[in-house]
């Protein structure tokens, strides 16, 4: 009897185990979901990732696939009647999930949509995994420090069905790390037949005439802001012109259509809104037929966030060859300092970049003048020329540490390092190291000063260029306040800096300042720079 009522237990035992939880699988909870396990992938090319899934519940999961490119990202508590398994373009739906994954230094930050047409779905993850793919080439000059050091890659995706037959999407893209204060932001804008299951451009849904619709709204935009008159001779506004490469930028909405432009005053892309009833219009008539029955099934609220983007516009090399050529050629550029006149050291740091640097030296070297660059690590390998020109001009190559970070928060071994990484890049790179340093922010400390074994540089005329982003306002700073013997902070990173450039090097050189570099200007004025030891200006003694 007893081995009856032992056998009865085993079975008992058997049928939870094994029983179960086989009759729970699809079985709906008490919100109405079904229990799922539906697999999306968004190839990010690594190994190893954290993923972390947001939904009605939230999920971590540790992946890891050593011999495949791709993240699989699995998910759980999908809706009943979300799943993937056919292309269903008549009834197009669609549901948001949130990655976080880690490469490195790299932490990727990622919300996108999963549609329930896979077709839909591989051409916006294409999008994803290239937007995703710039940034990490972008960064792979990035020289961490510390394990804490991170570079944040956040992408968020907004969605929009306009009349069933268009398919809008948005990426709005933060990227966040040491170079810059703030994040910078941008945008990115798709648009998808969902009959054809095609990419479509403004000129396939869009009338003749939808160009001059958005300029007429974009002025519009900086007169109301600004105060300001635009016409298409404007040379400052080039980037609002009637054009179809300015307007490819939009984001269909049922009552709205937003649109990009750069705005110039505060140097970063604007969002603009158009009501739809100005743009129907132009909207071709295939497009706003009804002829499918679209669900939307969104599960976060949809907020309108501000823009902030730095564009860094590329030049021809041509351009500035022929200038180098020109004035390399000529007999007045062999310069000689006067210690009996007025000097003065424009500085730069967080460089180089290729097109605005580069229009700063050709300036410098038609006014056969020099200033000081302080340059970050990632940018070295990257322009090494720029770097030669540099220092074949006469210019003088500044070290600004290698991630621009708050050295007041690191440790001695960290700084040293920050100093070391610049130092060893520019030694290959042009055949010397750098013999001055300044420090990210200003942020200076005794520990700093006894370790970092170079004089540290500082200013004492900031021209807040990084804020304004604004040449008229750059061009105050200096030639309002300038006087003999300071040291001058800019950044040439920024157009409107190069821009600035342009006008106060001459007006400089005009009022009988010699523009000179920092170790000429304390040299001339009889300091004798020491290591560890801040100099803010040649009036020091």
């Amino acid at each position: 009897m007893k081995r009856v009522k032992f056998l009865i237990f085993i079975i008992i035992i058997i049928s939870i185990i094994f029983i179960i939880p086989v009759t729970s699988i699809g079985d709906i909870n008490n919100n109405g979901i079904k229990r799922q396990l539906v697999e999306a992938s968004i190839n990010l090319d690594t190994n190893t990732d954290k993923v972390t899934e947001q939904n009605d519940n939230t999920t971590d999961i540790e992946y890891k696939n050593e011999n495949s490119k791709k993240i699989i990202v699995q998910q759980k508590d999908i809706r009943d009647d979300l799943t993937l398994k056919d292309n269903n373009i008549n009834n197009l739906e669609y549901d948001f999930k949130s990655i976080e994954k880690y490469e490195g230094y790299l932490v990727y930050k990622i919300k996108y949509p999963i549609f329930n047409n896979n077709n839909i779905n591989e051409k916006v993850y294409n999008h994803i995994e290239l937007l995703s793919e710039n940034f990490k080439t972008e960064f792979s000059y990035y020289e961490p420090t510390s394990i804490e050091d991170k570079l944040i890659f956040k992408l968020d995706t907004d969605i929009s069905i306009f009349k069933d037959n268009i398919l809008s999407v948005k990426f709005t893209i933060e990227r966040n790390y040491n170079t810059y204060p703030n994040p910078i932001k941008f945008y990115e804008t798709y648009i998808i037949d969902i009959k054809e299951n095609k990419e479509l451009n403004l000129e396939d849904i869009l009338n003749k005439g939808y160009k001059d619709l958005f300029y007429i709204v974009s002025k519009e935009y900086f007169f109301n802001t600004y105060g300001i008159n635009i016409t298409k001779q404007s040379e400052n506004y080039n980037d609002i012109k009637p054009d179809k490469n300015v307007y490819n930028k939009i984001f269909i909405k049922d009552n709205i259509v937003e649109i990009f432009i750069y705005d110039y005053k505060k140097q970063e892309e604007t969002l603009i809104k158009i009501p739809m009833d100005k743009l129907l219009p132009y909207v071709k008539k295939e497009y706003i037929e009804v002829t499918q029955s679209t669900t939307q099934i969104t599960t976060i609220i949809e907020t309108i966030t501000e823009t902030t983007t730095i564009v860094i516009e590329e030049t021809s090399t041509e351009t500035t060859t022929s200038i180098r050529e020109n004035i390399q050629n000529s007999k007045s550029n062999k310069r000689k300092i006067d210690k009996n006149k007025p000097m003065i050291a424009l500085t730069f740091d967080d460089g180089p970049n290729n097109a605005t640097t580069n229009r700063i030296l050709d300036i410098l070297e038609q006014n056969n003048s020099v200033a000081t660059f302080f340059v970050v690590s990632r940018r070295i390998e990257k322009d090494v020329e720029i770097l030669k020109r540099m220092d074949s001009l006469g210019c003088q190559i500044g070290n600004h540490t290698a991630n621009h970070k708050d050295l007041t928060k690191l440790s001695n071994e960290q700084i040293k390092l920050e100093v070391d990484i610049v130092n060893d890049k520019l030694e290959k790179a042009i055949g010397k190291q750098a013999t001055i340093v300044r420090v990210p922010y200003g942020a200076i400390n005794q520990t700093i000063k006894e370790t970092i074994k170079y004089p540290i540089i500082m200013w004492n005329v900031d021209t807040k260029d990084w804020q304004s982003k604004n040449a008229k306002d750059i061009e105050q700073q200096v030639l309002t306040k300038v006087k003999d013997g300071d040291i001058i902070l800019m950044h040439d990173l920024y157009n409107t800096t190069a821009e600035a450039c342009e006008v106060i090097i001459p007006k400089l050189i005009e009022q009988g300042f010699q523009l000179v570099t920092v170790e000429e200007l304390l040299e001339y004025k009889g300091i004798y720079i020491k290591n560890g030891n801040t100099y803010f200006n040649g009036n020091m003694k």
